[in-house]
Parts: C-alpha cells; sequence; structure tokens
C-alpha cells in the first residue's frame, strides 16, 4: 500500500517514523510530497528509509500533481502555509486541497482514504467551557475560518472523509515557548480562566496512523490531551523546571481562550495517548538538554 503524506514536515517525518516502526505497516511505501525536496545528510538514516520515497509537487499547481502514482491507498493532507494571512491559508488549505482531491480522481486513486489534518482554530476563542465535535465551530480568526472552509469542502467532494483537528502542538522541535520563558519575554493572565490544550507531535502522527488504519472510522474527531492546563499554571510549571523567572502577568493574546477540548471521541476509537498530560511530554523534552541549542 502506498500513504501519500501532502505536505511532509515535522508531522510528516514522525509519522513516517513511527510507521518504520509498526509491524503492521513497516513494509508499506510512504509517498512524501513536499515542494523542495531535502538533501539527505549522510548520518541521517531517517531520510533513507526504505518505505520513503519523495514526490516534488506544489499543491497550489494541479499540474504538478499529474504524476501521482495510481496505486494511493491513504492520504494525509497536512500541509502548512508559508506565511500566517488569510491569502496563504486560503491558497493552501482551500486551493491545495481542491487541487489534490482533483488530481487524486484524475489518477485513479478516487477510493483512497483521505484525512485533513485541521485545528481546534475552527472553535473560536470567544467559546468556553468544554468543547467536543458536536460543538458549534464558530471560528474568530481568519486561519479557523479558512480550515472549517476547507474541513466542509472536503466533506462535498469526498466520500467517508476523515478530519482531525489538532490543538496546540509541542515537541522536541517545538520549544518556542520554552525559548521564550527562558528568556523572560512570556506573560500570561493572571486569571486560571485561560486553558492551555496541548498534543504532542508523536500523538498526533500516532492519532492520524490510527484513524486511517481502521476502515470504520470517518468523521471529524480533536486530537488533543487528556488533561487540559491552566495557562498560568502551565507556564509557572515550565517556568520553574527549566530555571527561568516566573512569567509576568500580561493581558491574554488573541491565541488563548477558555475553552477546555475533550478527546473523549477519539480515546473512544480505540486510541491510547503515549503524554496524556502536557507536563509529562515537556519534562521528555526537558531530559534532552538538546532542546536549549
Amino acid at each position: 500500500m502506498t500513504w501519500l503524506i501532502a505536505g511532509f514536515g515535522d508531522l510528516g517525518r514522525e509519522m513516517a517514523d513511527n510507521m518504520q516502526a509498526d509491524p503492521d505497516l513497516a513494509g508499506e511505501t510512504v509517498l512524501a510530497l513536499r515542494r523542495h525536496i531535502p538533501k539527505p545528510e549522510p548520518s541521517d538514516a531517517k531520510n533513507n528509509s526504505s518505505n520513503l520515497r519523495w514526490l516534488k509537487a506544489d499543491l497550489s499547481n494541479r499540474e504538478s500533481l499529474r504524476q501521482l502514482p495510481a496505486d494511493i491507498n491513504h492520504v494525509v493532507f497536512c500541509a502548512t502555509p508559508d506565511q500566517r494571512d488569510e491569502v496563504s491559508y486560503r491558497e493552501t488549505y482551500v486551493k491545495g486541497l481542491k487541487n489534490l482531491l482533483q488530481a487524486l480522481k484524475d489518477t485513479g486513486n478516487a477510493q483512497a482514504r483521505v484525512l485533513f489534518v485541521s485545528s481546534t482554530a475552527v472553535y473560536g476563542a470567544e467559546q468556553t467551557g468544554w468543547l467536543n465535535e458536536t460543538s458549534i465551530a464558530e471560528p474568530s480568526g481568519f486561519n479557523g475560518r479558512v480550515l472549517l472552509e476547507a474541513e466542509r469542502e472536503l466533506t462535498k467532494q469526498w466520500s467517508d472523509p476523515l478530519i482531525l483537528r489538532l490543538s496546540g502542538i509541542y515537541g522536541p522541535n517545538r520549544v518556542f515557548l520554552l525559548k521564550q520563558l527562558l528568556a523572560g519575554a512570556t506573560s500570561v493572565p493572571a486569571s486560571d480562566a485561560y486553558w492551555a490544550n496541548r498534543i504532542h507531535v508523536t500523538d498526533a502522527a500516532l492519532a492520524v496512523i490510527h484513524l486511517l488504519k481502521r476502515k470504520n472510522l470517518t468523521g471529524t474527531y480533536i486530537g488533543t490531551d487528556s488533561t487540559p492546563v491552566p495557562l498560568k499554571t502551565l507556564y509557572g510549571d515550565l517556568a520553574a523546571a527549566i530555571g527561568a523567572p516566573s512569567p509576568r502577568e500580561g493581558p491574554p493574546s488573541s491565541m488563548m481562550g477558555k475553552k477546555r477540548l475533550s478527546n473523549q471521541k477519539l480515546c473512544d476509537s480505540g486510541f491510547t495517548f503515549r503524554w496524556p498530560d502536557c507536563r509529562q511530554g515537556y519534562a521528555a523534552i526537558l531530559a534532552n538538554e538538546n532542546w536549549r541549542d
């Protein structure tokens, strides 16, 4: 079988590595689609994995997608825009997704299972309390609005698609928060009403694989760990763990919200988190001093 990962970045790499370690998937091909193919380093065995094949293509250019092979069984759309603005988001998530879906049909892959990696940004910053997949999506930012439009486009165009709405991803290569805390450049609201909803990149990748491996699963899932934490608590705990000063109090940013996200549907599907509490995941990252580099 062939798995197409469209937009092969950190999440795609984590998927490929975990598939290689999965006895059920180790022999399957991973087709890594990127606009620019990285040069493999001689010491980087991961870039030379026997199951990984690179495909140079641009999701915004439908012509470049005509080279898709006709044996694709699973598709993961996890592309990210070059810039954080509405034009770039629309180019990637709406136009790029439409182009890929049409290319899959044109190349004989209309029966492939498709999973779209979305974001919990489709829920507005003003929404409060516990939210799940049945909660109304009321995005307040352009990013959430564009992602919700892309979700609806996928549902309209493809049979039995999967949508995984990921909360804030952290991991060994996503330590911006830790470095900001170390530099004393982070503020946090004084109120405990603001919550951190997080997911380790490994769990995000494993959740994608889990959903696609089970043919009976369709629809929308929230990908977040099992322990929402008040932002004030999380930032304070992390600052103490790295020997940084406690973050100063300040007004909430537009990215901070009062919602807590439920992963019950994902857990009920049989998925088990490796890092059910982000504080455990961060502790594992901090155990490796390379995060400071």
